[in-house]
């Protein structure tokens, strides 16, 4: 054991002497003297210096970040509340599969639109018959629509008391079926008869009354 104390105080002695410094311990710093116990013949004695893990350098730098936006991202799409039906203009299609007093003893069902009601009755006349005229499709679910072929704008709407006067313009088109000219003149006057007040509806179209240019077909 005197050997082995000899050889470590001369090895230490060798490194200081040649200038080359001593790797750290890694672990924890000993606090207690090794003891004589002997050690296993067939195992060399640990040195005091451990065989160093493998070396970690310094990860080369990353890419350089983008600079951050000057303007901040827009915020998400907030979604719109429901109207109720009191709330939304309503459009009327026809439905073939239930009796009524409309079109050829059929029913009217509304739809509600995502336009709230205004108290401006011509503007929400407006949009309600809008909603309808730009609608080229004959059916919208269980729904039909009689004045799909039709290709007719709403150019103004005049209120005047209880009469409120509507005029279109474009062009009327027949359809084969008979029953739609009727159909259509009942879906546009109930969409209009939901607002209140109105008690007479005349409806032109290109100045001449919806009547008269559909007989004419």
């Amino acid at each position: 054991m005197k050997n082995i104390s000899f050889v470590i105080v001369l090895v230490t002695l060798v490194f200081y002497g040649t200038g080359c410094s001593v790797l750290p311990l890694l672990g924890p710093t000993p606090t207690a003297t090794p003891t004589e116990t002997p050690l296993p013949s067939p195992t060399p004695p640990p040195t005091n210096t451990p065989e160093p893990t493998t070396t970690f350098t310094q990860p080369p730098p990353t890419d350089t970040l983008p600079p951050p936006p000057t303007e901040p991202p827009p915020a998400p799409a907030q979604p719109t509340a429901t109207l109720s039906v009191d709330q939304a203009v309503l459009v009327y299609y026809i439905n073939k599969n239930e009796k009524g007093p409309f079109g050829c003893g059929e029913a009217l069902w509304y739809i509600k639109t995502h336009f709230p009601k205004t108290g401006n009755i011509p503007v929400d006349v407006t949009n309600a018959l809008k909603t309808i005229l730009t609608y080229h499709s004959d059916t919208i679910g269980i729904l039909y629509h009689p004045g799909y072929a039709s290709n007719l704008a709403v150019k103004n709407v005049e209120l005047n008391g209880g009469e409120i006067k509507v005029y279109l313009s474009g062009e009327y088109v027949k359809t084969k079926d008979p029953c739609d000219a009727a159909r259509f003149k009942d879906q546009l006057r109930y969409t209009i008869k939901q607002f209140p007040g109105i008690t007479t509806i005349i409806i032109y179209i290109n100045g001449f009354p919806i009547g008269d240019v559909m007989s004419r077909k």
